[in-house]
């Protein structure tokens, strides 16, 4: 066997992998103190022998069992250490035949033994010997063109549905390249703004040039990249800071910063932060105003919440919502006492015996009342039902719902 052989083998052509069982036998007869290096080119052919330059020029320098020496591009190879498992593999296929089945159990043998090249080597054997074997022409990477019928190239596939490859071997159309490259600008434009608010937040106790720089980028601040950094300062710094933080966030494009205004308002425990956050939005035009009241209503089924949402509506004064305010007023928890629940309850009595009891009580039902809600509707109507829900729901359907129904009446 010479070394042009081995050098000039390729798996591409669909043939046996002579290359990789010849340069594998090869080494077989290598001396036993040092395994030979195996050398695999980027198009499918194997070199068995000694690699003299693993890690240094451009290219490849490769000493064989016959003294001949052989140079690749170093960009064309791949070089990994001849290992037990390339002489058993030698073996297995040296007493093996050509068949279809053969060539299978070779792909499972070398898969097993996470030997990838090789058994694709076979795969493009058995694709040879079996056309119709999806499964080794997609492990091969190959896709079925529905239009011809024939087996193509994923890379090529994919090309002709106009998609473009993209990290870690995935593949995107153009919108979607497109959207993820504005998503990574915007990560680094964002990582960029949040170190420069950090730097000016340092410079406030700087030198008297490094204050005066800081103050003025804090009075123009408008940059919506820096709310989520602002907003986490608000809600992890102590006082008296979190107010210039939300003052700064206030300062932010209200139409992108409002849903940040809402989530403080709703979340934050001091009603001073909470009436500050309330008077900002109500100041706001139709559209703040729009989403501000529409944003604390959605928080009205959550019983947890629906006290301080009615509460943050009051500003607003919008009579639309007075129908599920009434619905809001009252809610229900389910109490369940303490003990087992069973038929019955054994327990020492106070003489030593034994005392036996009915069990733990069943659940019960617990209704809540909801004082800002009640407070709230009070206000928008001027009406005062207390809990009594029935009234509150008879007198809205006297004064909305027929002045509703009664609009959509013919004429005649």
């Amino acid at each position: 066997m010479s070394t042009e052989t081995l050098s000039s083998a390729k798996f591409s052509n669909r043939k046996q992998p002579i290359a990789v069982l010849l340069g594998l036998i090869a080494c077989v007869h290598w001396p036993s103190s040092a395994f030979a290096d195996i050398v695999e080119l980027r198009d499918g052919g194997v070199i068995c022998g000694k690699v003299l330059n693993p890690s240094q020029g451009a290219l490849v320098t490769i000493e064989t069992e016959d003294g001949s020496v052989i140079e690749i591009d170093r960009k064309q190879v791949k070089i990994r250490q001849s290992l037990q498992r390339d002489l058993d593999y030698a073996k297995s296929i040296a007493s093996r035949g050509e068949s279809l089945e053969d060539q299978r159990d070779i792909v499972t043998e070398c898969m097993n033994q996470q030997m990838v090249t090789l058994a694709n080597a076979h795969r493009e054997r058995v694709v040879e010997l079996d056309p119709s074997d999806r499964n080794a022409w997609e492990n091969l990477k190959y896709m079925k063109d529905d239009a011809t019928g024939k087996w193509i190239r994923r890379e090529v596939a994919n090309f002709r549905r106009g998609k473009i490859k993209g990290d870690k071997g995935l593949w995107f159309t153009w919108q979607e390249k497109a959207l993820m490259d504005l998503d990574e600008k915007r990560k680094i434009q964002t990582r960029d703004a949040e170190r420069e608010l950090d730097a000016k937040l340092k410079g406030l106790s700087g030198n008297s040039r490094q204050q005066t720089e800081a103050q003025a980028y804090f009075q123009t601040l408008n940059n919506p990249l820096v709310i989520r950094k602002l907003h986490q300062l608000f809600r992890e710094d102590p006082s008296p800071n979190r107010m210039t933080y939300l003052g700064l966030l206030q300062q932010m494009p209200p139409y992108i910063v409002t849903p940040t205004i809402i989530k403080i308002a709703m979340e934050d425990a001091d009603i001073n932060v909470v009436n500050n956050c309330l008077d900002n939005l109500a100041a706001g035009d139709d559209y703040v105003r729009e989403m501000a009241v529409n944003g604390f209503a959605s928080f009205l089924p959550d019983k947890k919440q629906r006290d301080r949402a009615a509460y943050n509506m009051g500003p607003f004064n919008d009579k639309r919502f007075i129908g599920i305010m009434i619905n809001s007023l009252l809610s229900t928890d389910t109490v369940v006492p303490a003990g087992p629940p069973g038929n019955t309850n054994a327990g020492f009595s106070s003489n030593g015996g034994v005392s036996f009891g009915n069990g733990a009580p069943p659940p019960s039902t617990r209704i809540n009342q909801h004082k800002d809600v009640l407070a709230a509707l009070q206000s928008l109507t001027g009406e005062s039902f207390g809990y009594d829900m029935l009234a509150w729901r008879q007198w809205f359907a006297q004064k909305y719902a027929y002045e509703n129904m009664d609009s959509r009446r013919d004429e005649y």
